[in-house]
């Protein structure tokens, strides 16, 4: 392919410098809808809601309140947006790089991050899409990019290499099966992989009759009382700020403590934010905190999954989104499936379970609460009419969640992060 134009669409370094704005966000997030793989009857792509992506992506100061945000991200992140174009201004593919310091003081190392990648199916496009993220890292001094990652492990990450069969759930990465050539091909090697275990009603119910014989043999003998002194009780939406820090203070000791790769400290206000996002579509009943003589050791987070929703209505209603920012076509379509949403919550009407957060501290897991808390958030799921779900996303390295959930379900997809020398 010639004439293959690569087009800066802003950046950002806190305190120092902004060109972004929302009209270059909108006009990056809108390039997937370009992709023919996409439009194919091999692909299950669900696109997201476009102002919880531009929220997710916004640096700048603009914002609406209960509609769209500023990710709190960038006051320790700098990043810069390219997007591919032919000559007749289709758009080809995109790509961001970023640099996040916190992460790099965590670590101890000068590590540049590159994400949410799209490209036609041509290595030219490619090439000089990663070309440019490579060159953007190597001037801001980094000797190794990692990618595709969505800021951190906490949020969308690495490329789809397995599984495009099935339909991703609620933050699930989607990609066509070709973008993992155009990494290999380039010099990219394999960093490490992470899973989706996808369960049903008949595989966990085998699940929960094995849970359930064994607590009807430990009940009343001397190992019963290995779980005394723990309560695995809901979340109080009444009281949300005490219990966001209660899930924040576990999340970020657990997972930066175990073998979660990519992973980084989150701050208070990244996780006041994700917290919001989260119980705007969580069900209460499926959110618990493990306690052990009143202190919290563990969590687990599960939402319905609202992709079901989106892929329903971007069925009905299909076309090309606008590359402006206020267009009242997306506005409606974010508004009228956020609708359906909440009708659906207060009815309790979704079929699919996305397990989002899932962990108890190491040093009780022998204790046995973790299959309680396993038990416990997949007969609540079964109880509120939930026939399907997926346990999402997994460390390959992370063995204590992955033996225990690979026993109530199939991995149904496998997403790669590669890693660069540079």
């Amino acid at each position: 392919m010639e004439n293959i134009i690569i087009k800066d669409l802003g950046e950002y370094v806190p305190g120092k410098f902004n060109s972004v704005s929302l009209n270059k966000l909108k006009e990056f997030i809108v390039v997937p809808y370009y992709i023919d793989w996409y439009k194919s009857n091999q692909s299950r792509k669900v696109f997201p809601l476009f102002l919880q992506e531009l929220s997710d992506l916004n640096p700048t100061s603009f914002q609406l309140p209960g509609i769209l945000t500023r990710n709190p991200f960038f006051e320790h992140a700098q990043i810069k947006y390219f997007v591919a174009y032919a000559s007749d201004k289709k758009p080809l593919g995109r790509i961001m790089a970023f640099v996040d310091y916190n992460y790099n003081k965590q670590h101890n190392e000068n590590t540049g991050g590159f994400g949410l990648f799209e490209s036609v199916q041509d290595k030219n496009v490619a090439r000089k899409l990663i070309d440019a993220a490579i060159d953007y890292l190597k001037k801001n001094s980094c000797n190794k990019a990692v990618g595709p990652i969505k800021f951190s492990a906490t949020g969308e990450i690495g490329c789809l290499i397995e599984g495009f069969e099935n339909k991703p759930y609620f933050m699930e990465p989607y990609n066509a099966p070709y973008y993992s050539d155009f990494f290999v091909e380039y010099g990219f090697k394999k960093e490490n992989d992470w899973y989706a275990m996808n369960t049903d009603a008949i595989i966990a119910n085998g699940y929960m009759e094995k849970i359930e014989k064994m607590m009807d043999r430990v009940n009343g003998t001397r190992r019963d009382t290995s779980t005394t002194g723990f309560e695995i009780r809901n979340v109080d939406f009444s009281n949300m700020k005490s219990e966001i820090k209660i899930i924040r203070d576990l999340y970020n000791y657990i997972w930066n403590t175990g073998h979660h790769p990519q992973q980084v400290v989150i701050t208070d206000k990244e996780f006041d934010i994700l917290a919001i996002g989260i119980k705007t579509i969580a069900i209460k009943d499926l959110i618990f905190i493990v306690e052990k003589d009143n202190v919290p050791i563990g969590v687990s987070v599960s939402v319905p999954n609202v992709n079901e929703v989106i892929e329903e209505y971007d069925r009905k209603n299909p076309g090309i989104p606008s590359k402006k920012f206020f267009s009242i076509r997306d506005l409606k379509r974010d508004l009228s499936i956020f609708n359906i949403i909440k009708t659906r919550l207060k009815k309790k009407k979704f079929a699919g379970l996305r397990i989002m957060i899932l962990g108890i501290r190491e040093e009780y897991r022998k204790a046995g609460i973790d299959s309680k808390l396993y038990y416990r958030t997949f007969k609540t799921a079964k109880d509120l009419g939930f026939t399907h779900g997926s346990g999402s996303q997994l460390a390959d390295i992370n063995l204590d969640i992955i033996n225990p959930l690979f026993k109530m379900g199939n991995k149904s997809m496998t997403w790669r992060v590669y890693s660069l020398d540079i």
